[in-house]
């Protein structure tokens, strides 16, 4: 297993640690669409994506919720917390984009946030990260409109996408912020005409 990313995204990585990493832990490709988690299941990995974007969220009475996006170089907050209780996930997790994850073993990671401080250090930064993720998505559904929840939405995927052409429809944006497609689109028509977005063909343009 090439661990170059490993010491490139985390330097200070004790090399007992890497070793360890490159003789328990697994890289799993996952193409576009497929599911890597499903709400439900029990985890047995704590993911770190290598390459490409996942997409964390949570169903609740039929309406889906999307919590936050995983990029390079981040590993899953709620990974985390299954590190510490063995129940089934309160999330799902699917491939944004083909992507390439590195699977640690739930049981080693509990022997190497004893071992390695290092490795502790970095789970709980990545703890504090999505932590705040949510915290902002928490914010954003108590507070904002839907019209500002939209925009902020579809500027984190021109982030993400390194594109403000975008790839997506109007359902796939009503199921990420727990609404309906009609609602999507007439926000959507608003947006055009305050020439906020433009809608080329089955893209969307944002402005």
């Amino acid at each position: 297993m090439n661990t170059d990313f490993l010491i490139k995204c985390y330097p200070n990585l004790e090399k007992g640690l890497i070793s360890e990493i490159e003789k328990h832990a697994a890289i799993k490709d996952f193409p576009v669409g497929e599911t890597i988690v499903n709400q439900g299941q029990y985890v047995r990995n704590l993911p770190i994506v290598l390459s490409g974007h996942v997409k964390v969220f949570s169903v609740e009475e039929d309406i889906q919720f999307l919590l936050y996006y995983i990029s390079s170089g981040g590993a899953c907050m709620y990974s985390f917390a299954h590190i510490i209780r063995d129940e089934p996930a309160d999330f799902t997790a699917v491939a944004e984009s083909d992507c390439s994850l590195l699977l640690l073993p739930i049981r080693r990671v509990h022997l190497w946030l004893s071992k390695y401080p290092t490795f502790g250090n970095i789970v709980f930064q990545e703890y504090q990260k999505h932590y705040q993720d949510l915290l902002n998505t928490t914010k954003q559904i108590i507070c904002y409109n839907l019209e500002d929840r939209l925009i902020d939405y579809l500027k984190k995927k021109v982030k993400l996408e390194k594109s403000n052409l975008l790839s997506i429809s109007h359902q796939n944006i009503a199921d990420d912020l727990g609404t309906s497609r009609e609602v999507i689109t007439r926000i959507m028509k608003k947006l055009g005409l305050d020439q906020k977005i433009k809608q080329e063909g089955r893209k969307i343009k944002v402005l």
